[in-house]
């Protein structure tokens, strides 16, 4: 009894106060320590950009691409390169030599500027890609849809990213559209830094505003995804 009492003391004094009752699992103890080892890491940083990863990492299934089976066929395996940047980018790594890029803008050591300029390859193909992997995900649930359909918003021209061709919910169809920001851009690393997925519902509003005018008879969903966090 006295050892007990002896390492609960030391436990205590590690972990702070005990909660009573105290309970006889592993994940009760174990959170006492994580909880302190976490709140030890969030004093220590000192830049946005440090918090915004953090909390990034943090997100609802953030993580969950590395849960996913490498089925190249699929499409879910990565290349090794792919997993050094993603890897890198989530811990602030150094992932090439500093350099000019196209557009005249310097990209830094962690090529942060490579991720959000808009004359960078491939951009706009990823962009399609995600609106596909939905488009493709309604037709594997048998609902029929199409890819930027037109002349919804006669005023200015908007095209949502695509529409169901059959009512989605009370007669109304879904038209839905796909927007990526980065985590750490200059203009979003202050408000990533202050909460969990506070950049992507910030993308989701600006989307809903955008497409305030959509015909009254459709629902609208905004699909916001962060380069490092959640959806």
């Amino acid at each position: 009894m006295t050892h007990s009492w002896t390492h609960l003391s030391c436990w205590s004094t590690s972990a702070g106060p005990l909660p009573a009752p105290l309970s006889g699992k592993q994940a009760f103890w174990d959170k006492l320590g994580l909880q302190n080892d976490r709140a030890l890491i969030e004093d220590s940083f000192a830049e946005p950009s440090q918090k915004a990863r953090f909390f990034a990492s943090v997100a609802p299934h953030s993580g969950d691409w590395l849960l996913a089976f490498p089925i190249a066929s699929c499409g879910l395996r990565l290349d090794d390169k792919a997993v050094r940047v993603a890897v890198g980018m989530r811990l602030g790594l150094a992932l090439c030599a500093s350099h000019s890029y196209p557009c005249g803008g310097q990209v830094d050591a962690q090529g942060l500027h490579a991720m959000v300029c808009k004359k960078a390859p491939g951009r706009i193909a990823r962009h399609q890609v995600l609106n596909d992997i939905i488009w493709r995900s309604l037709g594997s649930a048998s609902i029929p849809a199409t890819k930027e359909p037109s002349g919804l918003v006669r005023q200015d021209g908007k095209r949502p990213g695509g529409l169901t061709l059959i009512p989605w919910q009370d007669g109304k169809s879904l038209a839905w559209n796909v927007a990526v920001v980065s985590t750490l851009a200059q203009s979003f690393v202050d408000r990533a830094a202050t909460g969990v997925g506070m950049v992507v519902e910030w993308a989701a509003e600006r989307k809903l505003i955008k497409y305030t005018n959509l015909p009254t008879n459709l629902i609208f969903q905004p699909i916001a995804v962060e380069k490092l966090a959640s959806m």
